[in-house]
């Protein structure tokens, strides 16, 4: 019986163990390197890479976005956007929160909304965002939509008015 209540006790610890080392449990499908096409963002047609790349031990995944858009009349040379940031675990608070730093010079600091999200569905809000209208606020969501395909939208709300889409991905994991 004591082997036993062991055998339990070791197993009921173990499994602790690994919940509290993976936070990220419900984002590994995002890992790996992405390629796919972007629509919206001043209706512009965008070629777009994205990593998600656990590092420095599993304590953050990077995350690394570079869209190339099209030439358009108003920007005849095309654009190129490119973000960065780190996906980490808020111990305090229990809170998944993701950091956006963008070459336009904003940066948004996401949270992933339990409630709305899913294993297949996430929604990041922003609680904060420098270097942008008072009392704006973002929100960026990842549907999984097949093994190997992710679509990414990007929200954006200015004071007092409701959130708009300005931006859609679709993309494709790489081999």
């Amino acid at each position: 019986m004591k082997k036993q209540i062991l055998l339990v006790s070791l197993i009921f610890f173990a499994v602790n163990v690994v919940a509290q080392n993976s936070p990220f449990q419900g984002l590994e499908f995002l890992l790996g390197n992405w390629q796919g096409t972007g629509s919206g963002f001043g209706n512009s047609q965008s070629k777009i890479t994205t990593s998600f790349q656990s590092v420095m031990n599993g304590q953050f995944i990077e995350v690394i976005n570079d869209s190339k858009f099209e030439p358009t009349a108003s920007k005849p040379e095309g654009e190129h956007h490119i973000d960065r940031g780190m996906i980490s675990f808020d111990k305090a608070r229990n809170l998944i929160v993701f950091r956006q730093f963008h070459i336009e010079g904003f940066i948004n600091q996401y949270v992933l909304i339990d409630s709305l999200s899913s294993a297949n569905f996430l929604v990041f809000q922003t609680e904060h965002i420098e270097n942008f209208v008072p009392g704006g606020s973002a929100k960026w969501t990842i549907e999984k939509t097949g093994d190997h395909e992710i679509e990414t939208k990007f929200y954006l709300a200015f004071p007092e008015q409701e959130a708009a889409c300005y931006g859609t991905n679709q993309l494709i994991r790489k081999k």
